[in-house]
Parts: C-alpha cells; structure tokens; sequence
C-alpha cells in the first residue's frame, strides 16, 4: 500500500514537472516568433487624453498664444536622468524609479526647447495611497533638479490656473 502511495506521489510531481517544462516552452517560443506577428498583441486605444487632460491641453493651447511649446505625456526619464557619478548598476536602480512614468504636460521654451515649467493634473486617482508614492517619486525629482512644477485638480478652474501658471512661467 505504501509503495502504491509512493509512486502515485511520483507521478503527480512527474506531472506537475512536465506541465512546467511545457509552459516554459510556450513562453519561450512567444519570444522566438517573427516580429511580424507582434500587432497581433496590441490594439489602438480609442482616446489619447481623458476627457480632463483634454480639456486642459485645449486651454493650455488657447492661452499660449505661441509663447511655448506644449508636449504632453512625456516620460520622466526624458527630462531627467541618473546622476553620471554613479556606477552602472545604481544607475539602473534609480532608472526603475522613472522609466514607466509620465508627466502629463511639460512647457518649453520655443527658441532653445529649455523646460520651464511640468504640470501634473491630478483626478481621483492621485487620491489612492499607491499613486500618492508615485507622485512623491516625481515630486522629489523634479524639485530636486530644479523644475518648476504644478499640480492642477480635476475641477479647478483650469482657464485662471493657466493664466496664473503662464504669469509666473514668464516671470522666471
């Protein structure tokens, strides 16, 4: 009886084994297809902005009166890099903390493309503890580096923000 239990236990680790090995397999062949066949993975997404960041990107274009040049959804890791004094292996540390974030709206200068200002427009979603990591992250670099940097509520009035915002842009 106990050696009937023993190879019951064996075959069941067997296949456990041999499901693993498969599943292995199949996620390594995913990466050896044709590049061709990578569209097959991905769709196009309806809308860019949501309807707030919308509505603040028209209002940003409408007060700018061609003054600056306006981008929106820029990576953080497109402004800001690792310090060079660091070693190869710490620099891909810090890198984790901004490589998949992005700043909603960055104001640059039209003659050099200098950054003046980055705009962050926070909806409910800032008020969760986990996005409120993410937006101390992004706090502390860009005012560490010396951005000048705002935080818009959904539901301000984004027309007088802009005009305040624009105001101490070209004060600077």
């Amino acid at each position: 009886m106990k050696s009937i239990l023993i190879l019951a236990v064996l075959v069941f680790i067997g296949y456990i084994v041999i499901e693993k090995i498969k599943q292995s397999e199949s996620n390594s062949n995913f990466a050896k297809k044709p590049i061709d066949d990578i569209g097959l993975y991905f769709t196009l997404k309806k809308y860019f902005f949501t309807q707030s960041e919308k509505t603040f990107f028209n209002e940003l274009v409408k007060q700018n009166n061609n003054q600056y040049t306006i981008l929106s959804k820029v990576r953080l890791e497109d402004i800001v890099s690792a310090k060079k004094s660091l070693d190869w292996k710490e620099k891909g540390v810090k890198r984790n903390y901004i490589k998949s974030k992005h700043l909603d709206f960055v104001i640059l200068d039209n003659h050099y493309g200098n950054i003046l200002a980055v705009i962050e427009l926070d909806g409910k979603s800032h008020d969760t503890e986990k996005q409120g990591k993410y937006d101390k992250i992004k706090d502390d670099i860009l005012n560490t580096v010396g951005v000048k940097f705002y935080r818009v509520k959904v539901g301000e009035d984004f027309a007088n923000t802009i005009k305040n915002l624009f105001i101490e842009i070209k004060g600077a």
